[in-house]
């Protein structure tokens, strides 16, 4: 009985540290946007939801304890994927030629 506690001591440490490094890993990713949704032409709901979920993660008070990541992780990934596509579809549009302006005729 006792080799079985420490086996599953072993797997919730190994399963602590992938969550740990996994939301790290997230983290890194969405600092790397900094640049970019802090530009003047950034759209707000942007900007908030890259400094909500990098407070949430930070901040002490979770939906779940901080040894479990899992919410941490969650918000991460949706702020990630919000601000991906977002800054995405803005740079989409600036490239996009003004359908409004007629083009030149020579």
């Amino acid at each position: 009985m006792e080799s079985l506690w420490t086996t599953l001591g072993v797997v919730a440490v190994v399963l602590a540290i992938v969550f740990v490094l996994f939301a790290l890993f997230l983290v890194v990713k969405l600092v790397r946007k900094h640049r970019q949704v802090h530009r003047p032409d950034t759209p707000v709901p942007t900007k908030v939801a890259y400094w909500l979920s990098l407070v949430y993660t930070v901040f002490p008070l979770d939906l779940l304890p901080d040894p479990v990541y899992v919410d941490d992780i969650l918000v991460l990934a949706g702020g990630l994927i919000y601000v991906g596509k977002s800054l995405g579809k803005k740079t989409r549009d600036d490239h996009r030629p003004d359908e409004a302006t007629p083009p030149a005729v020579d």
